[in-house]
């Protein structure tokens, strides 16, 4: 089993060998040259030494004679065999090359040049490390977003300024595989909330229907024993009953005002596109909205343009979304003590969804409650998901599927000072007549 070894790790040696190897060609280069020239210059000097004792009749002694030699030669070792071998006066002297001496030499004059080399060799190594580091930063920070890709978070690599090509090419090939892969968990999400939807539309339309038909027996029953009581030729009915028959009453209401809820998320209303001006709906909120706000000590503020903003949109499923995210956001500031503002904010503007460039009518709904708990933010839109206690969980997923079937978009940002919904429209591009818009 090989042990795997790191990219970078591998470059290391690789110009680390590379380096090493150019040092030693070149020193070896240089030091082959110099012990060349040194044994020839040796070789002439023996030759020169060697003809000038036979051309004359010299009585040198052996130190003389390796004094004429230079300091290349030496006299032989007992039993070692000469390599040039002189006779003066009579007497026989055998030499050899000192190799050793000849490598002395060249270390001393090519000291220079081993250092350098040394230099040379720590520079590349600090280049190898800087280099590899430099090439494969990149390969990990890749391998790194991998991974947070698989782990379902979206991620993208900005561009290096002075990138190579091929990594430029790699990071876009990442940057488009991330969002091709968001977008397909995007249409996984739509995928199971529909079946989700379908399934929870057909239990409740049976639900519905079986809870209905005993109601109304339920109601019916109720006004008979109403009737049944006033005619008592006593003094009628007593105020318990008359108490225990209203509760009975409103409790039926609300029962109804559930079922009907349901149904309407079962069974939307049929949408009826048409021009609709923003600003015309701030009005109606004030009406509508004032009652509750007094009821929940908030305070309520409208805030729309000098120029009318004109969407394409059902006027009455506009206001239900409004109503809702309203209600659901003076609820939430209920919780807050009385120290904090509360105020309800209604916005009408021009923007630009956050995913495009296309200009569209905004319409903004924020509050200064305790905002959404960052873990729960993925489920607010979820059939029957909510955190109070009477709440049935369809306002906000009633809202999206509306704003859906209108064409537009419905975002929210949530913080600890409050929570801001905000419907994204597409403009009305009619005529300048608009005596007919719906407002």
């Amino acid at each position: 089993m090989f042990r795997r070894i790191s990219l970078e790790t591998l470059m290391k040696w690789i110009f680390l060998i590379l380096a090493l190897s150019m040092v030693l060609l070149m020193l070896g280069a240089r030091f082959n040259q110099s012990y060349r020239y040194k044994l020839a210059s040796a070789s002439a000097s023996g030759e020169r030494i060697k003809r000038l004792m036979s051309n004359y009749d010299l009585n040198y002694s052996a130190d003389m004679i390796a004094e004429e030699l230079g300091p290349y030669w030496r006299r032989t070792r007992p039993g070692e065999a000469p390599s040039l071998a002189l006779e003066s006066g009579g007497k026989q002297y055998g030499f050899v090359s000192d190799y050793e001496s000849i490598y002395l030499d060249m270390l001393e004059e090519e000291r220079y040049l081993i250092l350098v080399g040394m230099l040379g060799l720590i520079i590349a190594v600090e280049l190898a490390v800087f280099i590899s580091y430099m090439l494969t930063r990149p390969l990990r920070q890749l391998a790194w977003l991998c991974r947070e890709v698989a782990g379902g978070v979206s991620v993208k690599i900005p561009h290096a300024a002075l990138s190579p090509y091929e990594f430029y090419e790699l990071v876009e090939s990442f940057n488009n595989m991330s969002s091709q892969l968001e977008r397909w968990r995007e249409v996984q999400r739509q995928v199971s909330r529909m079946d989700r939807l379908a399934a929870i539309g057909e239990m409740i339309s049976g639900l519905a229907h079986e809870i209905r038909n005993p109601l109304a027996s339920m109601r019916i029953q109720a006004d008979l024993l109403r009737d049944e009581f006033d005619r008592l030729p006593a003094h009628g009915m007593s105020d318990d009953v008359k108490e225990q028959l209203t509760v009975m009453d409103g409790e039926m209401d609300r029962l109804n005002k559930i079922v009907t809820q349901l149904l309407k998320f079962v069974r939307p209303n049929t949408t009826v596109i048409t021009p609709v001006k923003l600003d015309g709906i701030l009005p109606w909120s004030s009406a509508m909205l004032n009652p509750q706000a007094q009821k929940y000590g908030v305070q309520l503020m409208l805030k729309g343009m000098s120029q009318d903003v004109t969407v394409m949109a059902d006027g009455e499923l506009l206001r239900q979304v409004v109503m809702n995210l309203s209600i659901n956001a003076m609820q939430a500031m209920s919780l807050l003590d009385d120290e904090r503002e509360k105020i309800l904010t209604i916005a009408v503007e021009y923007a630009s969804w956050v995913g495009g460039g296309e200009r569209m009518g905004m319409l903004s709904v924020s509050d200064t409650g305790p905002g959404i708990a960052p873990d729960i933010e993925h489920r607010i839109f979820d059939p029957f998901f909510t955190t109070r206690r009477e709440g049935t969980g369809l306002g906000l997923c009633i809202a999206q599927r509306i704003i859906d079937g209108l064409g537009g978009k419905l975002s929210f940002e949530s913080s600890s000072k409050g929570t801001t919904f905000r419907v994204y429209l597409k403009l009305w591009q009619g005529g300048t007549n608009d005596g007919h818009l719906d407002s």
